[in-house]
């Protein structure tokens, strides 16, 4: 019954999530609703679908059929590096907004925008990573993999879509300079990293978050990493 709940809630989350930013519906229902009335129904089915989702996962953790099992030392290999590059994603997309999200910044390719135009939404996704990484429960593989991994990857092409449909060709240059999939756009040479545009205080931030996290684990979420 709770691993039925989990993948039903989880699901829920991720598909409402997925056909709600889809394009050209969702301008078509802020046509019809109004911005403030379709943010509020989109907020409520958000809440109403993950909160349920993420209470039960995370009281009833690893429920169902172990699908994959990795060595201890790639399972801990992965859930550190794919953490380190979450946080770090997150805090510095904090610093430097990207005009593809929700906040408005300057159509330049800067700082971390250079490795991904969406460090928000990759960074979220990499933290579902990390977790599937550690944890191959049937539960644990579709929360994390649908509420995190599916919804930041996608949501990012949805964003994407919302924006050129919004503006047209006024972010064209932008897109053909960035990426979504972290340093794609550096490995296929349409960029280049310049480590002196990161926020470096923010990247110190970042590590302390990291270092936290990792060694107080156990203590705040029952599940100890070292």
């Amino acid at each position: 019954m709770l691993l039925t709940l989990i993948i039903t809630f989880s699901l829920a989350f991720a598909f409402s999530h997925i056909v709600l930013c889809a394009e050209p519906l969702r301008s078509e229902l802020v046509e019809k609703m109004g911005t403030l009335k379709f943010r509020m129904v989109y907020s409520f089915i958000a809440v109403g679908t993950f909160a349920p989702a993420a209470v039960i996962a995370f009281t009833n953790r690893h429920l169902g059929p172990v699908l994959f099992v990795l060595p201890p030392w790639a399972e801990l290999s992965l859930a550190l590096v794919l953490m380190f590059g979450a946080v770090q994603l997150i805090v510095l997309s904090l610093a430097t907004p990207s005009p593809v999200s929700l906040i408005p910044a300057k159509p330049e390719a800067r700082g971390i925008l250079r490795i991904t135009r969406h460090p928000m939404n990759i960074g979220w996704a990499s933290f579902g990573l990390a977790h599937v990484a550690a944890n191959g429960a049937l539960s644990d593989v579709v929360f994390f993999g649908a509420c995190f991994v599916v919804v930041g990857l996608l949501g990012a092409y949805h964003m994407d879509a919302r924006k050129r449909r919004q503006t047209g060709e006024q972010l064209g240059t932008f897109f053909k300079e960035t990426s979504v999939i972290p340093f794609a756009a550096i490995l296929l040479r349409r960029q280049r990293l310049v480590l002196s545009e990161l926020a470096w205080p923010m990247v110190v931030l970042g590590v302390i978050i990291w270092a936290a996290l990792v060694f107080y684990h156990g203590r705040l979420l029952g599940a100890p990493l070292l």
